[in-house]
């Protein structure tokens, strides 16, 4: 059972706020550009790396990744810092099978934060995670969905899946003053799509797990 509120990632929590809230977009509009080839996993799944760093060119968004858990109310907690990326340290890490968590604030008192552009992704786009042993992960969008809080599927975002799954969380829409947090919650979903040869040189140190297709280098 999920015990998970993703009303959720308190990305309101430690932020202050304008009179200029961020508004949500009424309907993202989702491109449909040529499929990906599709990752090669041999035998088990990729055990995951610890991020150091997130890369999302097309959004021109460059941070460095630190470790968040669960607060006290179930929320998914969020850096303190406005310019950090937080990774659920306590669920699967990127590039392992499951949902990995990312989350980052959308804005504060003096304007944009980090996960403020998420909303201008689209499919196709594509999403990097460097650990401190240099491997590099590339996750490609394949979707991009605001959500009303309580509306938000917890399951699809957080519950278990076979497949190696990056989901970003940022907050959106109308900011409300009385309840100190926006209405909704922006989801980008990505999948993995290649690995750099840093990622090889850890399956070899564990044999258990497999060699995933690493990328053209």
């Amino acid at each position: 059972m999920l015990l998970i509120l993703l009303g959720s990632t308190s990305c309101s929590s430690s932020a202050k706020h304008d009179g200029n809230p961020t508004q949500a977009p009424a309907k993202l509009e989702i491109q449909q550009p040529k499929t990906p080839k599709p990752l090669q996993v041999k035998s088990k799944p990729f055990p995951g790396i610890i991020p150091h760093k997130i890369d999302i060119p097309a959004v021109r968004v460059h941070s460095i990744i630190e470790p968040v858990a669960y607060l006290e109310n179930g929320q998914m907690g969020v850096p303190g810092n406005t310019d950090r990326v937080g990774y659920l340290s306590t669920g699967i890490l990127p590039g392992a099978a499951g949902n990995a968590i990312m989350d980052g604030h959308v804005d504060t008192y003096t304007g944009p934060a980090v996960f403020y552009p998420l909303k201008k992704l689209k499919r196709g786009d594509y999403v990097y995670v460097t650990g401190d042993d240099g491997c590099k992960l590339q996750f490609v969008v394949e979707s991009v969905k605001f959500y009303l809080t309580p509306e938000a599927p917890i399951q699809t975002i957080f519950g278990p899946t076979e497949e190696h799954r990056l989901n970003l969380i940022t907050c959106a829409g109308r900011y409300s003053r009385s309840k100190k947090e926006h209405e909704g919650r922006l989801v980008v979903f990505t999948k993995l799509a290649h690995m750099n040869s840093a990622c090889e040189k850890l399956t070899v140190q564990n044999k258990d797990n497999p060699i995933i297709s690493k990328e053209n280098e």
